[in-house]
């Protein structure tokens, strides 16, 4: 998100509404000096009821409702931006300036592969019911819209089927390359695989413990001193569990800076089997040059092609299979790195993929853009 306001607020008067959520100082850091105003809410402690017998997948607070309808009420916008259809409850229903949704993953496919993939009958129960109110929001409850943006071409063609006579544009994620640069090709021992992202995120965790349950335990048959590392923020317990000199599994909990962990592993794996949407880790990653080995979920919405950019396993013996040979093939893992790194600067640095919003926004009249 902080790559499109920055983006909008260089080129408009940009007014940022937000939840206070963690990382709101560094959040004003990077974007206050490009927003002409920044809000950023406090939640209102919503009572357990009202959380239980909603309809909505998504909470309404009514701090957030007011500073929204008090901005939008008082000044002259052109147009608003919603990140996400979580927001979309925030906007008022006789709301006539043009409404631009970035849905950041289109469709029921998270919530779908939530409910085939958790066991429990407790678990599926719950996971029934918020795919229900996903699907009745998703048909009943959004706004007519002036654009919606995907992150892929595939997300394009679903939502016109599903929405059709709407405008849809392909605004795909991004990583500023600039950021990360590969590091120097690591060959000596002990053999690192690496896994990042929000540890507390439920597809992460899942994708996480299937990684170091059912796959690198046979990966140390192989090679006994390989070490994996599970990089990131919130750990689920679940995880810090499994974290010991023994087991060869570190959890590190947030870190100030991804970079040397990028460059200390031989071998990046994202078996993701749930979720949806473009993964930010993986353009990282591939920004790092490091060679991966993913799930056609993992991938999605990145073009990326097996064997070429990345190596594509949708199996447990599969993916098992591709690490070993990562990882016992160091020019196998340059190449994949290199072209890795190749498509990034390409096709999916920020400078390349926010350019679209351009075009669309010099159609609405530049006075005000309100982010919320």
């Amino acid at each position: 998100m902080y790559h499109i306001v920055r983006y909008l607020g260089e080129r408009y008067d940009l007014d940022l509404v937000a939840p206070t959520l963690e990382g709101v100082e560094e959040a004003e850091n990077l974007v206050g000096k490009v927003c002409s105003d920044m809000e950023f809410v406090t939640p209102s402690s919503g009572g357990v009821l009202r959380r239980v017998i909603r309809v909505s997948p998504y909470v309404k607070d009514p701090a957030l409702v007011y500073a929204v309808r008090r901005r939008l009420e008082t000044r002259a916008y052109s147009a608003v931006q919603v990140e996400k259809p979580a927001m979309l409850p925030y906007l008022p229903k006789d709301l006539s300036m043009p409404i631009i949704l970035d849905t950041w993953a289109y469709g029921l496919a998270g919530p779908l592969r939530a409910l085939r993939h958790e066991a429990g009958i407790l678990t599926r129960a719950r996971n029934l019911l918020q795919l229900i109110r996903f699907s009745i929001f998703d048909a009943f409850c959004w706004p007519d819209t002036s654009c919606i943006l995907v992150v892929s071409e595939e997300d394009r063609i679903r939502c016109q089927q599903e929405r059709p006579g709407r405008k849809v544009l392909v605004i795909p994620n991004g990583f500023d390359c600039s950021a990360v640069r590969p590091g120097t090709p690591r060959d000596e021992e002990p053999p690192v695989v690496l896994f990042t992202g929000d540890m507390g995120f439920l597809p992460n965790v899942d994708a996480a413990l299937f990684l170091a349950c059912r796959i690198f335990p046979e990966i140390r048959r192989v090679h006994p001193n390989a070490e994996l590392r599970l990089v990131g923020r919130n750990p689920d317990p679940r995880l810090r569990n499994l974290s010991g000199s023994r087991s060869g599994i570190t959890v590190t909990g947030a870190v100030e800076d991804m970079v040397p962990y990028l460059h200390a592993a031989t071998v990046y794996v994202a078996p993701h089997f749930t979720g949806a949407g473009t993964r930010t880790k993986l353009l990282e990653a591939m920004a790092a040059g490091l060679a991966i080995v993913t799930t056609s979920i993992g991938i999605e919405g990145i073009e990326a092609s097996h064997d070429q950019e990345v190596v594509i396993a949708n199996d447990r013996s599969s993916l098992i299979a591709a690490i070993l040979r990562l990882l016992g093939n160091p020019q196998e893992r340059i190449r994949l790195g290199n072209a890795a790194r190749r498509l990034m600067e390409e096709r999916y640095d920020w400078s390349r993929c926010l350019a679209p919003l351009e075009s669309l926004y010099a159609g609405l009249l530049p006075k005000k853009v309100i982010s919320c």
